[in-house]
Order: structure tokens, then sequence, then C-alpha cells
């Protein structure tokens, strides 16, 4: 009789320790992760609605430089398609294609800026030096925003691995998975060759 009392109240102990966990920082940590990527997004669409002034100004004083801008252009036309799909990143192969449409437009952009540097002309510029300024700021928020989505999944996927967390989230949320799609894109580090 008292072994059987012993045994229902460690039972008992151990549920209501489970219970009384804070499994609802898995939720929390989730929709941390997502501002997180929407901040990222922002910066992204930012970036590349700034692309066409800067090839703008460096059309300008550089039109044989037809093929870069060109080139530049079409990166961010694929970056823009993309971006305006719904969806993409619930899909893994189109959520790479994303990935490797950035990387591309990063270093179209590295390539503009190796033009740039050829035409003292543009140095001078004051309009074309405003604007670099203004798309420099945004490329290290951006930095700055993939470093804080890192932070953001991992937390999350840490607390997913956690005991007893982990279980009670799986218990009442069953959707509860890793962010693998987030962690998979933005571990890796973007490329520190940026415009000037």
């Amino acid at each position: 009789m008292l072994r059987g009392f012993g045994r229902w109240s460690l039972a008992l102990g151990l549920m209501f320790s489970v219970v009384a966990c804070d499994h609802g920082d898995v939720p929390a940590l989730r929709e941390r992760a997502q501002q997180a990527w929407s901040e990222v997004q922002s910066l992204y669409r930012q970036r590349a609605d700034k692309v066409p002034q800067l090839v703008e100004a460096v059309r300008r004083q550089a039109p044989a430089e037809r093929e870069v801008l060109n080139e530049v252009m079409a990166a961010r036309d694929e970056v823009i398609a993309i971006l305006n799909a719904d969806g993409f990143i619930a899909e893994p192969e189109r959520f790479r294609h994303y990935e490797e449409a950035q990387h591309r437009l990063t270093a179209a952009l590295a390539t503009l800026d190796d033009a740039a540097e050829r035409y003292p002309e543009l140095t001078g510029d004051t309009h074309f030096a405003t604007q670099l300024a203004e798309f420099l700021r945004l490329e290290d928020r951006l930095v700055v925003a993939r470093s804080d989505l890192i932070s953001a999944v991992r937390a999350h996927n840490q607390e997913l691995r956690g005991f007893p967390d982990g279980w009670v989230a799986a218990i009442l949320n069953p959707d509860a998975r890793p962010l693998t799609a987030f962690a998979r894109a933005q571990l890796e580090r973007p490329s520190t060759h940026s415009p000037r």
C-alpha cells in the first residue's frame, strides 16, 4: 500500500513538474524568429529597391559598363520576382533558389563597385556619394538583421531540443519543428564585399 502510494506520488510529482515547465517559450521563440525573418525580408526588399538608383548613377557617368549594369539589374529582377512570390519560405528548393539569387545580386553589386572605382568622376558626384552612403547603411543593417535571425533560430531550435520543454511543446503543438529552412540559409555568412 505504502509502496503504491510512493509510486503514485512520484508519478504525480513528475507530471506536475513537466506541466509547470514554461513550454510557452517555443511559440514565443518561433514568433521572434519570424519577426527577425520579416526584418531581413524588409531590408532585402529595400536593398533591391535602391539598386536601380545606383545603376542609373553609374550609367550616367560610365555608359561603357553596360554589361556590368545589365548583370546587376538582371540579378535584382530575379530577386524581386522571388520576393513577390508567395510561400517560397515553406519550400526548400524555392528557398535555396532565393538565397542563390541574393548571393548573385551581392556578387553583381561587388562587380558594380569595382567598375565604379575606375571612374573618378563618380567619386566626385555628391548625388552618387549620398546614394552609396545610404546603400552602405542599409547593407550594415542587413548584416545585423541576419545575425539577429541566426540567434533567434538558434534559440528556437535549442528550446525544441531541450528537456522537458521540447517534449511538452511536441505534445501540445505537434507542428513545432526546428526552423531548418531559416537555419540552412542564414548560417551562411553574407559576403563582406559590398559597394565601397
